[in-house]
């Protein structure tokens, strides 16, 4: 090979090499890979509940912004911050082994119904505020507002009190003057009520075993008068959820695979209704304006709740996974849930496809958090762990925004002067 074939190929290698290079970096106008990209889970913290591990169990665990609410089947309630885990109280409610309803709570109470009895405690310190025998057996849980709470009752009604009616028969074992009796109204149905209601800003909605949805006023001179009454014509399979946006919206599953989405301050007007082609029994969740339902069969539908439809993932196709049992918690760009083997799979809310899984196998007591983008899971023996997406130094207030903690405002860095001509830089 001569001098000047030498150079020659030289240059060609240099060429190509130079060619190669350019063609690896990314155009300037690609999209961001990273928009894509969930965030690795990360512990947040670790707590023990209160119990008798030799003879107890947990029977529930439920969650608020604040609390996180740990009963076990003795009776005993652990109440654990929710963004710390530092146990805040516990306190035996009811007698013991006595069966008891999961926990509710509205911002400062939470109430157990426990046998015939209903317990109401401060929500923070866990003192006894009042406790009240019901006229007859609950047949679900109570709904609290900020003034009063609901329950149905075994005689088919729905019964409503006042809190500070019962805090005054607690504490003066007295009524207050001009009240003659703790319920202030009762509403009968004729019909069974096993699931627990929801209270809108006005309204309290609840729904029969066979497919009746009440909805009835529950303050002023109209309290306890039916609005209206919406007729699914199929039993109930699901406990009703209440959405809050732009208006009130109630979301119903039938046993003929339908879901309702119903105007909670309408006179009953149906905004949309969806075939699912599966019975749901796991309550319906609802992030912003996406719809999220677990079918029996373990399919995984998500919908847009204004108009019903299925939401479309970035490849234009209907967001749904297979395989699911129970959702556990959604966050920006992942639905978190647990599949038939017990795994915890991360589900990329953009694509719609499985990016990871992961197996905690003494974990099992998953909580369905729609509250927060938090995700809490428990086991039998009461070990509460809490995670997040690692980045996310902040929870995300899904339902309840108004009750975020204000951030304090950070005053960003002045913009750099360009130093003068003539300046020592």
């Amino acid at each position: 090979m001569t001098t000047l074939q030498r150079i020659l190929a030289l240059l060609g290698i240099l060429l190509s090499s130079t060619a190669g290079m350019a063609a690896d970096e990314p155009p300037t106008d690609a999209p961001v890979a990273d928009a894509l990209v969930i965030p690795p889970l990360v512990k947040l913290w670790e707590a023990q509940a209160v119990l008798n591990v030799e003879r107890d169990k947990v029977a529930h665990i439920v969650n608020d912004e604040d609390v996180v609410f740990v009963q076990s089947t003795a009776g005993i309630v652990t109440a654990l911050n929710a963004e710390t885990g530092r146990e805040m109280w516990t306190a035996q409610v009811g007698r013991t082994d006595e069966v008891a309803m999961p926990a509710t709570s509205n911002s400062s109470i939470v109430m157990v119904v426990a046998g015939p009895a209903l317990y109401a405690l401060d929500k923070f310190s866990g003192k006894e505020l009042f406790s009240y025998r019901l006229p007859s057996q609950p047949s679900a849980g109570p709904v609290i507002t900020e003034g009063s709470f609901l329950i149905p009752l075994s005689d088919e009604s729905l019964s409503a009190c006042a809190l500070n009616t019962l805090e005054y028969l607690e504490r003066f074992n007295t009524l207050p003057p001009g009240i003659g009796r703790a319920i202030a109204w009762r509403f009968a149905t004729g019909q069974v009520i096993k699931r627990q209601p929801v209270a809108g800003s006005s309204r309290v909605a609840f729904v029969t075993e066979r497919g009746d949805v009440f909805v009835v006023d529950i303050s002023g001179v109209q309290a306890g008068r039916l609005k209206f009454q919406f007729l699914m014509q199929s039993p109930a399979t699901a406990p009703l959820t209440l959405v809050t946006r732009d208006q009130e919206y109630l979301l119903a599953a039938a046993a003929n695979s339908r879901l309702f989405c119903i105007g909670m301050n309408t006179n009953g007007r149906m905004q949309w209704t969806y075939p699912l082609g599966q019975r749901v029994s796991e309550p319906i969740t609802v992030i912003g304006q996406s719809v999220y339902i677990v079918g029996d069969e373990g399919e995984f539908l998500g919908l847009g709740l204004q108009s019903g439809l299925p939401l479309q993932t970035v490849n234009g196709e209907p967001f749904a996974v297979a395989d699911v049992k129970i959702l556990v918690s959604v966050t920006e760009k992942a639905v978190y849930v647990i599949d038939s083997s017990g795994q915890l799979v991360t589900v990329n809310r953009k694509t719609g496809k499985v990016a990871t899984k992961d197996h905690y196998p003494d974990l099992t007591l998953p909580i369905r958090n729609s509250v927060t983008d938090r995700l809490y899971l428990c086991s039998t023996s009461g070990r509460v762990v809490c995670m997040k997406e690692s980045g996310i130094d902040f929870p995300v207030y899904h339902q309840n925004p108004k009750r975020s903690p204000i951030m304090p405002e950070v005053a960003k860095p002045a913009p750099a002067v360009p130093a003068a001509d003539g300046e020592n830089q």
